[in-house]
């Protein structure tokens, strides 16, 4: 199906699969379901309409949405993404909010490490799969953020996803504004390891060093503060 491919088209057909995270509190059936359980169902959702609109506005040309080899180096920002989720997981730690300690611990030990691999998977497939490769067309328009030069497609994913992250503010102001910075810029390395290389791989992989360093950022304050977690 053919649309033109500008920003505000592009918003309006992720917004629904953004939306279907909020699926599992709409079935009645789960309502005292897992976290883990609900997250599965709502990043299944996310996956499918993902596909779908690839399959639906993509004309068959599924390497604009990285389906395909990876050209070009990458190691370097999955590196800076361990970085930035270290720094981000101490600043929100050693910070006056309340973390997402209590959260975490609402997952049994052995989910936790899958509930965020698969969420790296779906949520790159979504912003740097769909969203970014739909805007493909637009990568030669570029926004300067000081002596940064960002493409369109790149700049679109990293706000989203942090968009994305705002229901965050709801544990506290300081631990939400983190994460709405910490997942644009995580974002935005993510989107420029796709945009270099035009693959998934390297954001997938960015995101997943992204979210281990705030593991490794829990075992660092661990060591400073001698403070290890009850329960």
């Amino acid at each position: 199906m053919k649309l033109p491919r500008t920003v505000p088209v592009a918003l309006l057909i992720t917004a629904p699969i953004l939306a279907s995270l909020l699926l599992p509190k709409l079935v009645p059936a789960y309502p005292g379901g897992t976290r883990f359980a609900k997250a599965m169902i709502s990043y299944g959702g996310v996956t499918l309409l993902s596909v779908g609109a690839m399959a639906t506005f993509g004309d068959g040309r599924w390497g604009d949405f990285g389906f395909r080899k990876i050209a070009g180096p990458w190691w370097r920002l999955a590196l800076y993404g361990l970085l930035l989720g270290t720094a981000s997981g101490i600043i929100i730690k050693l910070g006056p909010g309340k973390s997402l300690d209590e959260t975490f611990k609402s997952f049994a030990p052995g989910r936790l490490p899958l509930f965020l691999l698969v969420a790296s998977l779906v949520e790159e497939l979504c912003m740097r799969g769909w969203l970014q490769g739909f805007l493909e067309p637009l990568r030669p328009r570029v926004v300067k953020l000081g002596p940064v030069r960002v493409s369109v497609p790149v700049l679109t994913g990293a706000l989203v996803f942090g968009a994305w992250h705002l229901p965050a503010l709801s544990f506290d102001v300081w631990t939400g504004a983190n994460m709405v910075v910490f997942t644009t810029l995580l974002g935005a390395l993510a989107g420029t390891g796709r945009e270099r290389t035009g693959s998934l791989v390297p954001a997938i992989a960015t995101h997943v060093a992204g979210n281990l360093g705030g593991i490794v950022a829990g075992i660092l304050t661990m060591i400073v503060t001698g403070k290890v977690p009850q329960g």
